[in-house]
């Protein structure tokens, strides 16, 4: 899980330097959006074939893969002398990253399946906020006494550490039962998983958006920050109640729809301006404590056991589609007009429409 805790972090390491980027690269809301989405473009095209390829690679192997192209982007971001290298440095991590997400996803849909599948995923998904937590909360005092490039840098060594970790905890290969023989490559893709993908991209998109903006809108600075960690606080403890949750009612597409629909609601709530910060931010962390789990049981269960890591791949690339245009949507909308309800309205509508599609997913394997 330390591979995972690094590309939480590195995933949400450009809104706590939001002001630092702006000052020192003199950039727009628009390229801060960017910015925060490139480490998602690689997923878009690579998430698919890397998730269907991934049901025969060994996965130690593979996992070390992941680590080294991680190492490579962090040390890129950490040490960019300019905004194009800045955006490399988020490409590169974001295949190493999107390599270990599938990978592990994976591991634990297998490992789980038809026990207590949406508790681990709560577990594993956890990982995500409670490296949110940690990032935001240090992010001051490394940064006033170190500078953004050596904390960033920090993130590099993060990876490190995750090597020998990875080499020990992942078996060289999976049990003949885990693998998918050559036959069993399935052919399409099934509606219920273009929905659930389809309303996994516009969850992604307003969390992202939410993520890269809610800190400035909650007061900016060091308050910002810690306002906008309780989404991350409510999540880590959340999440794996709302799994055991969702595995005692035993139907997680409806939890999807509960999740993206409250998300929906408190976007809505804010740009009515009729919920406090703090109120908003804990209702955004339960979104964000229920939908992971939910999505994450889902796909083990449309497709045979030889199509999982291309099911992962195929919401994977969806939901990256969202990280990438969540936020550059956010950006522009906060350059054209600097009125708050504009932005949490326009992803409001997004999370609507998103809980329309959950209900559209239907789960024939239990």
């Amino acid at each position: 899980m330390v591979s995972f805790f690094a590309v939480g972090m590195t995933f949400c390491a450009v809104p706590p330097l939001y002001d630092t980027l702006r000052t020192s690269f003199a950039l727009s809301n628009l390229a801060i959006g960017l910015l925060m989405g490139a480490i998602a473009v690689p997923a878009i095209p690579l998430s698919i074939p890397l998730g269907a390829v991934l049901d025969h690679w060994p996965p130690r192997a593979a996992g070390l893969v992941g680590l080294v192209v991680m190492l490579v982007g962090a040390t890129t971001f950490a040490v960019a002398p300019d905004y194009a290298w800045l955006v490399v440095g988020r490409l590169v991590f974001g295949v190493g990253g999107l390599l270990m997400n599938l990978l592990l996803a994976r591991l634990v849909a297998m490992a789980f399946a038809g026990r207590e599948l949406a508790l681990a995923m709560g577990l594993f998904t956890g990982t995500y906020p409670a490296s949110m937590i940690v990032l935001f909360s240090v992010h001051p005092w490394l940064d006033a006494r170190f500078g953004w490039r050596t904390e960033m840098g920090l993130l590099a060594v993060l990876v490190v550490v995750a090597m020998p970790l990875h080499a020990l905890a992942v078996p060289r290969r999976l049990g003949r039962g885990e693998t998918a023989p050559s036959s069993d490559r399935g052919h399409g893709v099934p509606a219920p998983l273009v929905a659930l993908g389809a309303a996994w991209m516009l969850y992604f998109g307003g969390f992202a958006a939410v993520l890269t903006f809610a800190p400035e809108w909650a007061g900016g600075g060091s308050r910002g920050l810690l306002l906008t960690s309780v989404i991350t606080w409510v999540a880590m403890l959340g999440t794996p109640l709302a799994g055991a949750a969702i595995d005692r009612s035993g139907r997680p597409q409806t939890w999807c729809t509960v999740g993206v629909g409250l998300m929906a609601v408190t976007l809505a709530l804010m740009a009515a301006r009729a919920v406090p910060v703090v109120g908003a931010m804990a209702a955004l962390g339960a979104v964000a404590a229920i939908a992971p789990p939910a999505f994450y049981s889902l796909p083990s269960r449309l497709v045979s056991a030889g199509r999982v890591g291309f099911a992962f791949g195929f919401i994977t690339a969806l939901s990256n589609l969202g990280a990438v245009a969540g936020p550059a949507l956010a950006g522009a909308v906060r350059d054209a007009t600097p009125a708050w309800p504009a932005l949490w309205g326009t992803f409001a509508g997004v999370a609507l429409l998103g809980s329309v599609l959950a209900t559209r997913v239907r789960s024939p394997n239990p």
